[in-house]
């Protein structure tokens, strides 16, 4: 993985929180698609996941370029942008269910995620390098 785009300090609070991101991809048409998702920040990388059967994951492969934003509920002049593009798929072999029990920790405080509809969904998790940061 190349050499990426350092998220300011001052906003790894955003990512800390259970604040909702707005995740924006692009449909095959080239209409963008945003939709609300958990993430997180691992220091380097922005990371989200999904369930392998939704248009934003058919609309994410490895160089697919995609934002994340997140705005602060309390404070509405505290967000961060993040442009980047995706690095690294990683299925439930390589940590993609862990990943999703530590956001349903992080946003629900629950320890394990319970998937819509109790059916039981391939989990994949993209790894975002931030390419682009605007925010204050």
């Amino acid at each position: 993985m190349a050499s990426t785009m350092e998220i300011p300090a001052s906003s790894h609070d955003l990512f800390e929180r259970p604040i909702l991101a707005a995740l924006s991809t692009v449909n095959p048409d080239g209409q963008p698609h945003t939709v609300p998702v958990w993430c997180d920040f691992d220091g380097t990388y922005v990371r989200v996941n999904s369930p392998d059967s939704t248009r934003k994951a058919r609309n994410m492969s490895e160089e697919s370029k995609v934002t994340v934003l997140l705005i602060d509920p309390t404070n509405p002049f505290h967000w961060v942008e993040v442009m980047g593009h995706i690095v690294e798929i990683r299925d439930e072999s390589k940590g993609a269910r862990d990943h999703i029990n530590a956001l349903s920790k992080k946003y629900t405080g629950n320890d394990v995620y319970r998937d819509q509809g109790n059916v039981s969904h391939n989990r994949l998790m993209y790894v975002i390098q931030p390419d682009k940061v605007h925010g204050i």
